[in-house]
């Protein structure tokens, strides 16, 4: 798991500083991403520690991103696996 948080469990969200709440881990990461969380990065607050750094930022977010779309709530609305890896490979030929 790329951010380090269990998926069944949800996360404990304790940077707004009010009593920790339970939230789906896809609810968190979007409301990471959206800034609700006040972040500068919000990819390096959705990413595991244990990976100190040693990732590149651009294409975690696409992955990210990526990921995001394939957890929207309408079916309709995700992307089909072919869908995905046009996607993926799309970005990958971006960055050569």
């Amino acid at each position: 798991m790329v951010t380090g948080k269990n998926t069944i469990m949800g996360v404990h969200d304790i940077d707004v500083g009010v009593e920790a709440e339970h939230k789906r881990l896809v609810t968190w990461v979007r409301e990471t991403k959206n800034g609700k969380v006040g972040i500068a990065s919000w990819i390096e607050h959705i990413i595991d520690p244990k990976m100190e750094g040693r990732y590149d930022m651009g294409k975690m977010e696409i992955l990210a991103e990526v990921a995001l779309q394939c957890v929207e709530e309408d079916k309709d609305a995700r992307p089909t696996m072919s869908q995905v890896v046009e996607m993926l490979l799309r970005h990958e030929n971006d960055h050569h």
